[in-house]
C-alpha cells in the first residue's frame, strides 16, 4: 500500500463506516508492521472489530472485554468488513460478536478474525479501587529517547549498524505515524531494537525470560475524539509485538523463528478515562512457551500508575527449519 492509501491519523486508522443492518467497512486498508509477511498487522483488524462493536451500543456503555481468535491472515491490498451480532442487550450489559472477513479476488468473503465485545454501563462507584504496580521502577518519558533517536544511538555507540537501525525503522516505523513512542532504557526491546542487535547486552541481560521486560511510553500524535475511537486505538496499540517478544527477550529476531504469529487474544479495559494526548506506559512480559505456542502480557498503565487495560496472546513458534535440519 502506499504512502497515499495510508491513514495519516489513528482516528483515521480504527474508522469504520456503516454499511447498514450492523454492518461495517474499515474507511483504510489494514497495513503492514513488525512481520516477516507481507500480511496485515493485526491490531489494524483488532481496531476495526472493536469500533464496529462500539457503533452498535448507547454511549453510555463502555467496553470493558474484548476476546477473538485470528482466524487467517488479513491482507493490505484491500478493506477489512465486519458484520456484527447483537448477542445481549440488558439495562446494564452488551455483548457484540463480530466477524471480520475481506472480500477475495473471486469475489468470497473469508474469515480473518471473530471477536466477542463486552459492555457494561457505567457504575456510579467502586468499592475498591486498586491494580498492580509496573514489573520495576522506570524512567519518565522526559528522560527516553524517541524510536528513531534510540536506534541512532545505538548506531552511534557501535552496538547496532546502519543496516540494523534501518530494518528496524521500516518494520515498525508505521506506528510513528499515530504515537509518539519512547523507548524506556532500563528494558530489553529498546537495547536490542526488538532483536535485531542479537549480540546486545541489555540492563536486564542476568534475568530469567520470564522476569525480562520491555517497555515503551505512548502518546498519540493526533487528538481521538470519542472514547470509542480511544478503546479500539489501544485495540491497534497492544496487538504490537507480542508474538515475537519471546524473541525480543531471548536475543532473537523473526528470522530466528519459523512461523511466529497471534493465535488469539484477550483485551481487558479498566477503565473509561483514557486521554491518549497523555503519557501512557506499555509494559510487555512473555509468561510461558511449550507444544510450538508462546504466550504473553502487555500491561497499560497511566503516568499516576493506574493500570488501564491489559492485552494477553497465545501465538504460535515454530523452530526454523534450519534449526529443526540441525537437530536430527
Amino acid at each position: 500500500m502506499s504512502d497515499s492509501a495510508m491513514a495519516n491519523t489513528l482516528q483515521e486508522q480504527v474508522a469504520v463506516d456503516d454499511l447498514g443492518s450492523d454492518h461495517f467497512i474499515s474507511r483504510v486498508n489494514p497495513a503492514r508492521m513488525g512481520n516477516a509477511a507481507n500480511i496485515a498487522y493485526g491490531g489494524c483488524t483488532i481496531s476495526v472489530g472493536i469500533q464496529a462493536a462500539c457503533s452498535t451500543v448507547p454511549a453510555k456503555y463502555l467496553l470493558y472485554s474484548t476476546t477473538g481468535n485470528y482466524l487467517g491472515p488479513a491482507f493490505t491490498d484491500r478493506k477489512l468488513k465486519c458484520s456484527v451480532r447483537r448477542v445481549r442487550d440488558t439495562r446494564t450489559f452488551a455483548t457484540r460478536l463480530v466477524e471480520i472477513s475481506q472480500d477475495q479476488d473471486d469475489g468470497k468473503a473469508r474469515m480473518c478474525m471473530i471477536m466477542l465485545a463486552d459492555f457494561q454501563v457505567k457504575e456510579e462507584t467502586s468499592l475498591l479501587v486498586y491494580s498492580a504496580p509496573p514489573s520495576m521502577a522506570y524512567s519518565p518519558p522526559e528522560q527516553c529517547l524517541t524510536t528513531e533517536e534510540g536506534a541512532k544511538d545505538l548506531v552511534r555507540r557501535g552496538i547496532a549498524t546502519e543496516k540494523m537501525a534501518k530494518l528496524y525503522m521500516a518494520s515498525f516505523g508505521f506506528n510513528s505515524r499515530f504515537f509518539e513512542t519512547r523507548g524506556v532504557p532500563e528494558t530489553v526491546g529498546p537495547n536490542n531494537l526488538l532483536g535485531i542487535v542479537k549480540t546486545a547486552k541489555t540492563p536486564q541481560h542476568d534475568l530469567d525470560l520470564t522476569s525480562k521486560t520491555t517497555a515503551d511510553w505512548f502518546r498519540c500524535r493526533h487528538p481521538l475524539v470519542r472514547l470509542q475511537d480511544r478503546f479500539a486505538g489501544l485495540g491497534f496499540l497492544l496487538d504490537g509485538g507480542l508474538s515475537f517478544i519471546p524473541l525480543t527477550h531471548s536475543n532473537k529476531f523473526l528470522d530466528d523463528a519459523g512461523p511466529c504469529s497471534s493465535l488469539d487474544f484477550a483485551l481487558r479495559f479498566f477503565t473509561g478515562d483514557i486521554d491518549m494526548d497523555k503519557w501512557y506506559i506499555r509494559e510487555t512480559k512473555t509468561i510461558a512457551g511449550n507444544d510450538g505456542r508462546t504466550y504473553t502480557e502487555a500491561r497499560f498503565w497511566d503516568q499516576a500508575g493506574n493500570m488501564v487495560a491489559t492485552m494477553n496472546q497465545q501465538s504460535i513458534m515454530r523452530p526454523s527449519k534450519s534449526f529443526v535440519r540441525a537437530s536430527l
